[in-house]
Formats: structure tokens, sequence, C-alpha cells
């Protein structure tokens, strides 16, 4: 164990070491600490803060869980992995009797406020809260008044802008902490990780002393003895589906299939789950209740694997968890080695393999990009703010300035903490309002992060290449500041053959074809008064037929693909079996020359009437869905701008709603919208497009 802490023993420390040792037993039946824990604590309840610098799986919630029992008030974790919440919140209540809740966004407002009257109360001893909810002014208020004995920051590296997954929400955990600790100078604090170098640390540190309190580190080596890791090139979609599926042959147990994109942990659940695998799909765009019942689900056995984003797999606490296989690249070492960690928490063999290909760079450098903001973004929201004639909230300078959503919340942070701009309630509503300070933004700590997200990327595109022959673990451990390191003995690159996988040609062909038949489901929500659709071509695995179909869709004297027109006609015939539509209303374009031809071909095929001109918008939309900036404004650029004028008695039966593509819904929410409130039709709509595509947000175009 590499540590920091110095204690020198006293009677007290004998009494406190007897209370840990019996809150343990008594509490969460257990009969020793794991290595460094006991110190942990006794630094901690002795010294009153503690950063702790651990590798997942090593217990580090136990840090906080224990104390909780025995010191008065309540415990307050801060932490942005709502899965694990979840996980710990069950686990504290159930197994351990320790009445715990939380507050954070996947819950109702009345589960939200619950919690608040229950730890207002004192009737619970840890409350867990996203650090999001720091930003709103009324529960950073709230927590203030609570009676605080322990905070804990989860994902302490979060709070540091040389960390590769720094958060501006986590710059309200250090203002938080402070007025905590001035209302109450005993109120103790933990900070914990799992992914600090030195650079990180010093900067935590810096961050979170307090004056004349200095913050020990207990530091522990990053070694996952039991965790094999391996990677495997690989060229294409197709070809990681092939590989998953050998892989999960071979592998016992159950596992996590990680994805960088919620489109494809839908896509490889849906896959597998046609090879007869026990899988479901996960993401943030779940709601909230399916969430819990899936991570519930799991948790009880009954999927073999989950194919989840980081928002499941971050925060899971299944401990017998025998593989996790990376789908797709993450962005930097670190978040790989938080990812792969949830494999073998309970001590014994996993693996951790990454299905390498070189193009996963892409989706990652959109990522970084999406979330950088610039000069001009700062001007733009500094200018919203300044000609607005009334007071405007997140959602209204989102929509008038058409910047990415996370860049938006970045940038509203750092100008109130540089003092530009000041967060203020009026009524249920929190606005912000410019203040007299005109001086100029200090960026310089975003440009820091871009270079560090870039340096990240780039040891993570080194160690799926590896073209230095190294073994997998000692390349993790060095870039997470372990000083010496040895090699594994385990590793793919220790033992080339470790892995039975191959690929087949035969097999390749196969899925490909697979990928092409792949149609994208429609959901409109269930205001919308649509029932789900479907389009048939996915942008994002950039099909020839989807590139063709984009190239010539402009084109009106261009004849369409003949492989496309038998793939329109498969799907619009399983679709008219399944909901029987009496006609088809084509909405309205000015840039689809293919339209008529598109919805002849429909007309035809299905023998029912087709209106085209049925729709159409008041006045011409000002810019084109692709020239806007963010879904808030595509909403903008259409909304109550369509009519619709039937000429003679629709038919009864469902009506199938056209048009080419579909990216961020804006378009068909408001044609079904005025079918069903201009046009005061009843039938039911079903919504069907060529393709579904992705738009950039704060850019124009597609992903």
């Amino acid at each position: 164990m590499l540590t920091t802490i110095k204690t020198n023993p006293t009677q007290n420390d004998y009494e406190l070491n007897n209370l840990l040792q019996s809150t343990l037993e008594n509490t969460f039946k257990l009969n020793a600490f794991r290595p460094g824990q006991r110190d942990a604590l006794v630094t901690l309840l002795t010294q009153g803060q503690l950063l702790c610098i651990q590798p997942t799986g090593h217990g580090k919630s136990l840090l906080y869980q224990l104390p909780s029992v025995f010191l008065p008030g309540i415990t307050v974790v801060l932490s942005p992995l709502l899965a694990l919440m979840r996980d710990q919140i069950q686990q504290l209540n159930q197994r351990f009797l320790i009445p715990a809740a939380s507050i954070n966004s996947d819950q109702s407002n009345e589960e939200n406020y619950q919690a608040q009257m229950n730890a207002s109360t004192g009737a619970i001893k840890i409350l867990f809260v996203a650090p999001e909810k720091l930003d709103n002014l009324a529960s950073f208020e709230f927590l203030l008044q609570l009676p605080i004995s322990l905070v804990v920051v989860d994902e302490a590296h979060c709070v540091s802008t040389w960390g590769h997954d720094f958060r501006p929400s986590y710059r309200q955990i250090i203002h938080f902490i402070r007025q905590i600790t001035q209302k109450n100078s005993r109120t103790k604090l933990l900070a914990i990780t799992a992914t600090a170098n030195q650079q990180i640390e010093n900067d935590i540190i810096a961050q979170l002393t307090l004056p004349n309190r200095a913050v020990p580190v207990a530091r522990q080596s990053m070694d996952r003895p039991n965790l094999q890791l391996a990677v495997v090139a690989v060229n294409s979609i197709a070809e990681k589906l092939m590989l998953v599926k050998q892989l999960l042959q071979q592998l016992p147990g159950n596992g996590l299939i990680y994805c960088a994109t919620r489109e494809n942990t839908e896509l490889v659940a849906h896959y597998l789950q046609e090879q007869q695998y026990r899988v479901a799909a996960y993401h943030a765009g779940f709601h909230p209740n399916d969430k819990r019942q899936l991570q519930q689900a799991f948790m009880d056995n009954q999927y073999q694997v989950i194919v989840a984003t980081n928002a499941l797999g971050m925060g899971i606490d299944k401990a017998d968890l025998r593989y996790i296989i990376h789908f797709d690249m993450p962005g930097s070492i670190t978040a790989y080695y938080q990812e792969v960690g949830r494999a073998g928490r309970d001590g014994l063999l996993a693996r951790g393999i990454l299905l390498f290909d070189k193009k996963d760079k892409k989706i990652q450098r959109y990522f970084i990009t999406s979330a950088q903001p610039l000069v001009t973004d700062f001007e733009a929201v500094i200018n919203a703010l300044k000609i607005s004639t009334n007071l405007l909230a997140l959602t209204e300078i989102k929509c008038n300035t058409g910047l990415h959503p996370t860049r938006v919340s970045i940038v509203l942070a750092e100008l109130v903490e540089q003092g530009f701009i000041e967060k203020k309630r009026v009524g249920n509503r929190q606005v912000y309002v410019l203040t007299n300070k005109t001086s100029h933004v200090d960026l310089s700590r975003y440009q820091r992060q871009l270079e560090v997200r870039e340096r990240e990327l780039k040891a993570m595109l080194n160690y799926g290449s590896n073209a230095s022959k190294r073994c997998l673990m000692a390349i993790l451990r060095k870039a997470l500041g372990d000083s010496s390191v040895e090699d594994c003995g385990q590793c793919s690159d220790c033992i080339p053959s470790s892995l039975s996988i191959k690929t087949n040609s035969m097999a390749l062909t196969l899925i490909e074809g697979w990928l092409t038949s792949q149609i994208v489901t429609i959901d409109l929500g269930k205001l919308s008064g649509c029932e789900q659709g479907m389009a048939i071509l996915d942008a994002k695995l950039r099909s020839p037929l989807f590139i063709e179909f984009m190239k010539n869709r402009q084109l009106a004297n261009t004849p369409i693909n003949s492989q496309l027109v038998q793939l329109i006609k498969t799907h619009v015939r399983a679709l008219q079996h399944q909901v029987g539509c009496s006609a088809i209303v084509v909405v309205p374009s000015k840039t689809w020359g293919q339209r008529d031809a598109f919805a002849r071909l429909l007309a035809k095929e299905l023998t029912i009437p087709c209106y085209l001109e049925a729709l159409s918008f008041k006045n011409n939309p000002e810019h084109r869905q692709g020239e806007c900036l963010n879904n808030d404004q595509r909403r903008v650029n259409v909304s109550q701008n369509m009519t619709a004028t039937f000429h003679g008695k629709v038919p009864n039966g469902p009506l199938l709603l056209f048009d080419d593509y579909v990216g961020s819904e804006a378009t068909l929410k408001e044609a079904a919208r005025v079918l069903r409130k201009e046009a005061g039709l009843k039938n039911k709509i079903v919504p069907f497009t060529i393709a579904a595509v992705k738009w950039r947000l704060g850019q124009q175009g597609m992903v």
C-alpha cells in the first residue's frame, strides 16, 4: 500500500478503533477491514479530511457508509453515478438498515421532495445528491440548512481541470464545501476517486484544502491482479458484432458491453437478442422507471448481458461481473480503467476486452469538441442576456443562442464563477442576470482541458494499437500514477493466445446483410399522439444505400435505387400488415426533389390514397433543419408554422406520415400536431421515413 497517512496511536485512537471494528461487525457483518481501510477511516475521523485514491472494487464506499452509523446528523454524498445511487440506497436500506435516499434528475419531483422532507426531519442518515443539483439555487440553499456531519465528493477527479472528466457542476461543490464548513467547522470531508495521477491529485488537494485543514492522501496501487485484459483489432461494426457473439459463447457468467452512443447500445442488444441471448440495452434516454427495472433485473441475474453507455456501467455495484467488453473505444485511459474495473470486484477472475477500431476516435473527437466552449459561445450567451427584454432561464438561453446544450451549461457555470452573471429565483424559475462586470472572460482552463482531453484520447489510441507491445495492465497503472509497475503476465500482450476468436467471412457477410436490413424505431412520445413508426436506413451505419440516397434526394429526375425500392417495399408491407394504413400524408419539403416519386412508390405498393399537398408551411422555415445549431432551434424553426387542408373525406384508419428523414423529430411532431389540432383527425398516425440521422449540436449538419 502506498500512502501518505501518518498516525500516532493514542488512547482515543484505540477507542476509535474499537468503535470502527464493532460497527464493521454489527452493522456490515464483516470481520476484517480490507488493507488500508482502517487507516483511512481513522485519518478521516481524527483529522477531518481525506483524499482517497484507490482502484475500483476496493471498498471506498465503506469509508463513508460506516461513519454515518455513529456520526451525528447526516452524511451527504455528491455523486454523478445515478445507477450506483440506486444500488447503494437499496443495499443501505435493506441489508444494513441504514436509512438512505437521493435527490437527482432521474427521480420525479415527488420523490425528490420526499427525500428532502426525510432529510429535514432526520429520518435518513445518508443523502446522495447529483452535483448538477447544486446548480439549482433552491437545492443549494436546502442542503445548507441540513445538519451535515460528513460531505463526500465521489469521482473527485471531476473537480480538476487536469482530469479527463472535468464537470462544471463540480465547481459548485467547492463553494458548497466552503459554506458548509463556515457554518460548522467540524464538518468532515472525504474525496474519493479511482483515477487520479499526481497532477490531478495535487489539483484536487489545492481545491479542497480549507484554512488550517490540510488534506491527507491515501493512495493505493492501481493493480487489479484478477483482471485479464485484452485488445482485439477490428475494422467495422459488423466485425465487432461477430466477435461479440464469439466472446459470449466462451465467457462465463454475467457481463457488461459498453458502447459510446445510445444508438449502438440498442443495435448491439437487438442483434444479440436475435441470437437468443438474454440481453437488454440501457442508456440515459430511458424513462427512470425503466432504468430502475432493468438495473434490478440485471442484479437479479435475469439478463446475461446489459449493453450500456456509462450511464449504467460506471455506477453499477454488481460484484460478480465476469467480463466487460468495450464495443466502442472510450475517450481516455482513465475512463477505460474505471469502466473495465467494474468486472471482478468479488476478487475472482474476470476479463476486460476492448474491440479496437481506430475509426472510433471520430465519435470521441465529436464528444470533445461539442463540450469545448469558444470565445464566441461566451459572447453569444452574454449578448442573448443583453438584448432580451425578459429574464431568461436555461432553456430559453439554449434556444436563443443555438449552442450545444452542454456548452450552454458550461458557459453559464463559468460566467457565474467569474462574476459576469448571477443566478436568481423568480417564482419557480431560475433565471440568469448580467452583472456590471466588463472585463474579459478567462478561458485558460478550457484550453488546458482541451489539451488534456486530446492527450488522453491519444493515450487511449496508443493503448488500443499497443505499438509498443507493452503489458496492458502496466500501461493503465503507469497512466494512473503507479510509479513502479510490473507486467501482469496474463493480458493479451503478455500471452498473445489468451483469446480464441477469429474472423469468419461467411458470418461477416450475413451480419453485413443484417445491418442493412435494420430499421430505426421512431417514437415521438405520447404527447405527439403518434404510434411507433420506422426509418429504414440508419445514418450511423453509413451504408452505401444511405450515402446514395442522401446524395440523390434533391435530384427530382434521378431514379430511385432499385435495391432501396425493394427495401422500402419489404418494410412498408410489413408495416401495413401490422397497422393497416388507409392513406399516406406527405410532409412538405423544399429540398427533397425525389419526394413525389417516393410517395407514389408507397401509394402504388399499398394501393391507398396519397395526400401530397395536404400539409404545407404557412411561411417557409427560416432555415433548413440541418442548418440549425441545436434541437431547440429546430423546434422553433417549424413550430406553429404548418397547416393542413384536405379536399374530401379522409379515409378511416391509420395514416402513414411520410418524410425523407428524421433527426430531431421536430418536423414530424409539428405535422402530427396539425393533423390532430387543425384538421381534427382522430386516425392513428404512424411516422415513416427513409432514413434516421443524428444532428450535430452546436454545429450545422449531421454527425
